[in-house]
């Protein structure tokens, strides 16, 4: 299992479209993705689960994927949070 927190520092914290897009990265690959925060923990898989987290500017988020692609599915989902919402990794 690999893990890595970040801090969301975007405005207006995760919308709708990013979050569609997430879940598309997530989904390629086999390995179980969660995304958590202080008070809940969702399958990064899952629109409505991600869609319910509310995720703010400044809220801390844990990425985390254990399976037999982790170390790709971190790294993807690493890079289009920086590169989509200039979230520092």
């Amino acid at each position: 299992m690999v893990k890595k927190s970040i801090e969301i520092s975007c405005p207006g914290g995760l919308e709708p479209r990013p979050i569609a897009e997430l879940v598309q990265v997530a989904s390629k690959y086999e390995s179980k993705v969660y995304l958590e925060t202080e008070t809940k923990r969702v399958n990064a898989k899952s629109i409505m689960g991600m869609m319910s987290m509310n995720i703010a500017n400044g809220d801390l988020l844990v990425v985390s994927a254990e399976g037999c692609d982790e170390e790709g599915a971190m790294d993807e989902i690493l890079g289009f949070l920086k590169q989509k919402l200039g979230v520092p990794v």
